[in-house]
């Protein structure tokens, strides 16, 4: 699936359209089932249990089993665990990839 055109703000504040990098830029109908994808690519990268989807506006770390702060801060993939849903990058989602 080709990736939605956005309209982002450039260092001036003006307009302009570009590809949609995170799932916080995706239409809102279609952010769930990324989220989904993402859940599955993820937890098999970090190679963590999932337990539910990744929330929109949570920290990736609460989709997965025994997983806090502390823990996520120090696991190697600690960055991508600690953006929340919305900032996950498109290329977690198989199908925008």
């Amino acid at each position: 699936m080709q990736r939605p055109e956005y309209l982002a703000l450039d260092g001036h504040g003006l307009e302009y359209s570009r590809q949609a990098l995170t799932i916080g830029e995706l239409p809102l109908e279609v952010r769930a089932a990324a989220l989904e994808e993402a859940t599955s690519t993820i937890a098999k990268k970090t190679g963590l249990v999932a337990v539910k989807r990744i929330p929109f506006g949570a920290p990736v770390f609460t989709a997965f089993a025994d997983m806090n702060r502390p823990k996520a801060k120090h696991h190697s993939e600690s960055e991508l665990l600690l953006v929340t849903g919305d900032d996950v990058p498109l290329g977690y989602c198989p199908s925008y990839d």
